[in-house]
């Protein structure tokens, strides 16, 4: 029986839109910087920030095969091109700015919130690994009412390394003293969710959600499959295994 239900957040908890590649993104943000002194045009902002991002990928693969950004040090390295330092809070303060531009919408997936208290009643423990960026992810999760339902939180961007690793999957089990045998993990991404849980050797529930690259398919099959992404199954499939 599983004891430990583990989640994939965007795509499978939370339905999300962005537009990070936008005109009027990059402009919010230029005119943000512009009141700390840290002057660019759209087009060297949005170089900057991919550059950066590229440069942390760059030397992230020196130690991982699955590298991850921070966005908060992308930000960092921002101010420092323009002869400006910036704090850590005031890094995770544009980050999270950027987030609010580049966000269309930000919503919980039907069902989601009463499988939580169903598993919570079962006696179950819940986590979050996500490839996701910390500064704002967990507002996210807070703002959602989605936070207060997990045991344990493991964010792409506080490890360096991302999904399909097995070394984030690792990370989370060693440190919430978690075994393999007593875990599931929950996801809708074929390569990041279902391959990366076949790599960590835990059991996997792929749920095909309006966020699933349907050309892609994992090269491992996952134990459980839901088509319609009907995250209510959940329950039904997993609280008697």
């Amino acid at each position: 029986m599983y004891k430990n239900f583990i989640f994939d957040v965007y795509g499978t908890l939370v339905d999300i839109r962005t537009n990070e590649y936008e005109e009027t993104t990059w402009s919010k943000l230029k005119d943000t910087l512009s009141f700390y002194g840290v002057e660019y045009t759209v087009s060297e902002l949005r170089e900057a920030y991919f550059s950066s991002c590229d440069l942390q990928m760059t030397l992230g693969k020196k130690q991982y095969a699955y590298p991850e950004v921070d966005v908060v040090e992308v930000f960092r390295h921002i101010f420092d091109n323009k002869n400006k330092k910036a704090p850590k809070s005031l890094a995770t303060h544009i980050a999270q700015q950027f987030r609010a531009f580049s966000t269309e919408y930000l919503r919980v997936f039907d069902g989601v919130t009463d499988v939580l208290k169903e598993l919570k009643h079962a006696g179950k423990k819940l986590y979050i690994l996500s490839n996701a960026q910390a500064c704002f992810t967990k507002p996210e999760l807070a703002k959602l009412g989605l936070l207060k339902y997990f045991n344990g939180v493991v964010l792409s961007s506080d490890e360096g390394c991302a999904k399909p690793d097995a070394t984030l999957f690792a990370r989370l089990l060693k440190r919430y003293d978690l075994k393999r045998g007593e875990c599931v993990y929950i996801g809708n991404d074929p390569l990041s969710d279902v391959d990366g849980a076949r790599n960590a050797k835990i059991d996997c529930l792929w749920l095909k959600t309006s966020h699933t690259p349907f050309d892609v398919q994992p090269r491992f099959a996952p134990k459980y499959t839901v088509p319609d992404g009907n995250i209510a199954d959940v329950p039904r499939l997993l609280l008697k295994k």
